[in-house]
């Protein structure tokens, strides 16, 4: 089991632009201080206050230069609004500056109001995902010059001028929702990953069809990593930690239900109901914050209680990454502070010691 944080960069009432990015920085310092094997960033446009993340490149430059051990990476780039060739520029770079410590991962993306600002169709996401994927994959390899030329893209004799430093290259992730997904990237030999917000029920069959991939491409089980996003609070009681848990877990819930509802607005029937759908398990969210935290949709609690749910994530679905969110809502420096470190010292020992003992 490993261990990882991820962060949207949401912006916080609280502080000024400056001053949440100069946290994010700190927060990057502080997990690489205190052991975690990853941290992941993510990617959102014009969303406002949900992130204020719009670059790869600049938030992973900060976590390469603000860390020396952990690895990281994306989680995800949009490959449908990204163009292939920058994206494999950048990603060299990145794993060049760190020392190889890159990993990456690649996405579809799930707000659909984002891509129409781009002007590009939501009908042809899934081809522009698959054939971005693609390009990034040869010109990651690629030992000379490379061509490629696809319905979206095309490029003649691109001769970089630089390798990653991973050969062939950087460990590539693709989150998915879908069985088949899963098994073809098991198959080919990807990290993939869930979303506790949807719902641990549907990553049973997803994992399971990618572990079924794997076996049947020979992929050594110590390369199918399996991560698991959750929004995490670590308390030094469990009432504490329930307090803070759903008061900053619904201002976050807030921001995911206004992007669902903006992407409604501008999509075709198609994308309203798949939003008009994550809407409603929302409001189920919010209607039933027990319930939503026994259905492990987000973790919180005393180290001992977070501890027992991670031991039952990795139980039920096999998950060997958990990835925890740590700062959302408007939780303050002090407190995002105070459970990470909680997590690293009493909630990682326990499950790392129920693993010893379980192998010892």
């Amino acid at each position: 089991m490993k261990f990882a944080t991820f962060s949207h960069v949401a912006e916080k009432e609280t502080c000024s632009p400056k001053q949440r990015l100069d946290e994010f920085a700190a927060e990057v310092r502080l997990c690489d201080e205190l052991g975690y094997d990853y941290f992941f960033t993510t990617e959102h446009h014009f969303t406002g206050r949900f992130s204020m993340a719009p670059s790869q490149p600049v938030s992973l430059t900060v976590v390469a230069q603000n860390s020396e051990r952990m690895r990281f990476g994306p989680m995800v780039i949009l490959l449908p609004i990204s163009q292939p060739l920058r994206v494999i520029e950048e990603m060299i770079i990145l794993d060049q500056m760190s020392g190889g410590r890159l990993e990456i991962g690649l996405g579809r993306g799930i707000t659909p109001h984002e891509h129409t600002s781009y002007g590009i169709s939501t009908h042809s996401d899934v081809a522009r995902f698959n054939e971005g994927l693609e390009i990034v994959l040869k010109g990651l390899s690629a030992e000379g010059p490379f061509s490629f030329v696809g319905e979206y893209w095309q490029y003649i004799d691109v001769d970089l001028p630089w390798r990653p430093l991973q050969q062939p290259h950087p460990p590539i992730w693709i989150p998915t929702n879908t069985p088949a997904k899963g098994y073809e990237y098991g198959m080919r030999g990807f990290g993939i990953g869930g979303f506790a917000v949807v719902g641990i029920d549907l990553y049973e069959k997803v994992f399971g069809e990618y572990q079924r991939g794997c076996d049947e491409a020979g992929v050594p089980p110590g390369r199918r990593p399996l991560v698991y996003l959750a929004s995490t609070l670590v308390a030094e009681t469990d009432a504490e930690a329930k307090e803070l848990m759903y008061d900053h877990f619904l201002r976050q819930l807030a921001l995911f239900e206004e992007e669902r509802r903006r992407s409604r607005r501008v999509g075709d029937s198609a994308i309203k109901q798949a939003t008009t759908a994550s809407l409603g398990r929302m409001a189920a969210i919010r209607a039933d914050m027990d319930a939503s935290a026994e259905g492990l949709r987000f973790f919180h609690g005393s180290p001992d209680t977070v501890a027992a749910k991670i031991k039952h994530l990795q139980e039920r679905l096999g998950v060997n990454v958990f990835l925890g969110e740590f700062s959302f809502g408007e939780l303050s420096w002090d407190q995002v502070r105070r459970s990470h470190e909680l997590f690293m010292g009493e909630v990682v020992p326990q499950v790392l010691g129920t693993q010893l003992a379980a192998t010892g």
